[in-house]
């Protein structure tokens, strides 16, 4: 169910929210007209009062939707009492405008304004109603709740496996960079700038970055990578669109790329040549990195590749709720990991 920012209420403006209060509420109508039959037609009693209940639900979830667009549904208590006024006002409403009707089809003057048979079906139907809200609104309130907590611990467990990527560059970074200090102070610079860049994605508290962004901190790895390892290192960009508008998790791409280096490149004493693949699939954008594998591997090797790819998985798993997925396999003595991202499942990540 989607939710709006600020307060508990779902966003009933969407249609999705729109269908399911509707879908509730008949089943609503359904139980009350089997408990409250008697001699009458079971169908028309229930079709009656199917359409006295969807009449309070529907324009009762319109109104929530104007006064939320208009900024009035905001905070815990008043959008509380605002839900059970435009949900009072409207029982009260439609149950006199229903008796009136059935007043004027029965020809009968029998539920007057003031007469006790009137009197009686608002107060029933004006209870019934606020024990329905209120019991409505204490669900909606607890799966907020929830949902808040399960985010929060979400982005908790991100952050640290976030966290966990930075020793695995650092140090060959710093040893880099303290290697050009004395005889190539401006690669040095280069690498420190460079290196701030990493450091400040990282520490970054941006839930998602755009895939240039993920793309222009990867470089910057590999333009650190290249001062220490030369020409040995060779990347082969292959890139379908320059601006995919995707959103994805930060440092999901740079720790492949350098699983991809310490793992594949960096054993070969000739180097390699490292594929990065991005293309449209259909709805979705793939994801290949591949590196060459040493000829003699060693489980070292092996466990460290494992270790890599499954702190992303997680991370997308987290993050994507699943829509993601994540393969790696050897094809023709290379490593590939490849990661297909669902763009209507990467609308997750900017949704709130």
């Amino acid at each position: 169910m989607r939710w709006q920012k600020g307060h508990y209420l779902p966003n009933f403006c969407h249609a999705d929210v729109f269908l399911r209060v509707l879908l509730m509420i008949e089943l609503v109508a359904i139980v009350f007209a089997l408990v409250s039959y008697k001699n009458h037609s079971l169908y028309v009693h229930i079709a009656l009062l199917s359409i006295f209940m969807q009449c309070i639900g529907l324009f009762s979830a319109m109104a929530l939707c104007q006064l939320a667009r208009w900024g009035l549904v905001r905070h815990i208590v008043p959008t509380t009492l605002m839900a059970f006024g435009v949900v009072l006002s409207i029982t009260l409403i439609i149950t006199v405008l229903s008796v009136t009707i059935d007043d004027m089809m029965w020809l009968s003057t029998s539920h007057s304004l003031g007469s006790p048979n009137m009197t009686f079906e608002i107060i029933r139907n004006l209870s019934v109603a606020a024990i329905l809200m209120g019991l409505a609104l204490r669900y909606f309130y607890f799966q907020y709740q929830s949902r808040i907590i399960l985010e929060a611990k979400a982005q908790a467990r991100l952050q640290v496996l976030q966290a966990r990527i930075m020793p695995h560059f650092l140090f060959n970074s710093m040893n880099t960079i303290a290697s050009l200090t004395h005889d190539e102070p401006d690669l040095a610079e280069q690498a420190i700038e460079n290196l701030s860049d990493l450091f400040r994605a990282s520490l970054s508290s941006d839930d998602s970055i755009s895939l240039q962004q993920e793309l222009e901190l990867t470089r910057s790895y590999i333009q650190l990578e290249a001062l220490r390892l030369g020409d040995r290192l060779k990347i082969n960009w292959m890139l379908s669109d320059d601006h995919i508008p995707l959103w994805l998790p930060a440092l999901i791409l740079q720790p492949l790329v350098e699983n991809a280096i310490f793992h594949g490149v960096e054993p070969l004493s000739k180097g390699g040549v490292i594929n990065i693949t991005i293309k449209w699939v259909g709805d979705a954008v793939r994801i290949v990195i591949s590196n060459p594998l040493p000829e003699n591997r060693t489980q070292k090797h092996r466990e460290g590749n494992q270790m890599a790819v499954d702190n992303i998985r997680e991370r997308l798993q987290i993050t994507y709720a699943g829509a993601a997925t994540m393969q790696q396999f050897e094809e023709n003595n290379r490593f590939k990991v490849t990661l297909l991202l669902p763009m209507l499942a990467n609308n997750l990540v900017r949704d709130t």
